[in-house]
């Protein structure tokens, strides 16, 4: 890789780069002296790692971003914080920390340890170059829980509105100064109706949110409770969609007899791939195991 750096139209040309490392102390993948994870020390690994990801930075594009998916590992009962101290050791290198996403292995296998908990996830280091990079995040949208979760029915396509109509401002204002300024003991019948509230929004309140399947009369407030002024009267969801958690729920791929074959992420590395769909870039897949 140290070889890129010296070809003038590798420099600044990824904007996305992938890739996970071998896991430290964890599994040999061939007899190189020199092979990445069975360094003497996990300060060694963190390090050797840090110096890569740092030649990774100079092939990024200004707003390019960097994903590694890394497990952790233990020394006995201790638990090294690899992903953490490997992510801190990049910020001194300029990357900026976007997010570590928990990959929860919903399959996960028993540790043989006895006496220490099983490891259900790994972490995923989403880090930009700079301090904001290129997304896309109406690729990755998901739809409301209760959507997805199947707790609110799919509504007729003709039953959901995604955008307003007609917004009236006059009784938008009205509401409000209405609603703020009432009381905790205020009665309700002297306060707009969800109906009221959702139709000055330009919201037919009988029809669903197309993200979340609540009819629109749902997203109304009428009433704060406490010091809660800053909350939205009417808050709708993004109609395509809401943002995605940092918690993916994939599930590994089995092992087949006794082979020796590494967890296939290929279902991971999609999800940054999507998340920058929209633009033309050259993206790669990074696998480091031997010598640089």
């Amino acid at each position: 890789m140290k070889n890129l750096l010296n070809i003038p139209k590798e420099l600044g040309k990824y904007r996305l780069i992938v890739t996970s490392p071998p896991y430290y102390g964890h599994r040999h993948y061939g007899m190189d002296p020199s092979e990445i994870g069975q360094e003497q020390t996990d300060d060694i690994f963190i390090e050797k790692l840090a110096n890569i990801f740092a030649i990774c930075r100079e092939l990024l594009k200004e707003d390019g971003s960097l994903w590694i998916v890394i497990g952790d590992s233990r020394q006995r009962y201790r638990k090294l914080l690899i992903p953490h101290r490997l992510a801190l050791k990049l910020t001194q290198r300029r990357y900026t920390i976007r997010e570590d996403i928990v990959w929860f292995k919903k399959n996960n296998v028993s540790s043989s340890p006895t006496a220490n908990f099983s490891q259900a996830y790994e972490l995923v280091l989403f880090l930009s170059k700079n301090e904001k990079s290129f997304s896309n995040m109406n690729s990755i949208r998901t739809r409301g829980n209760e959507a997805r979760e199947g707790r609110n029915k799919t509504p007729p396509q003709h039953m959901i509105q995604y955008e307003p109509s007609n917004q009236d401002k006059d009784k938008i204002k009205k509401i409000k100064q209405i609603i703020h300024n009432a009381q905790s003991d205020t009665p309700f019948n002297e306060l707009p109706t969800t109906v009221d509230i959702a139709r000055a929004y330009g919201y037919d309140p009988e029809k669903f949110c197309p993200t979340c399947y609540h009819k629109f009369k749902r997203h109304a407030t009428r009433k704060r409770i406490g010091d809660h002024r800053h909350y939205p009267i009417f808050a709708v969801c993004n109609p395509t969609g809401k943002n995605p958690g940092n918690v993916w729920e994939i599930s590994t791929k089995a092992h087949r007899g006794n082979e020796h074959i590494a967890i296939d992420k290929s279902n991971i590395f999609n999800i940054p791939k999507q998340f920058f769909n929209e633009y033309p870039f050259h993206s790669t897949v990074l696998t480091v195991s031997g010598p640089l």
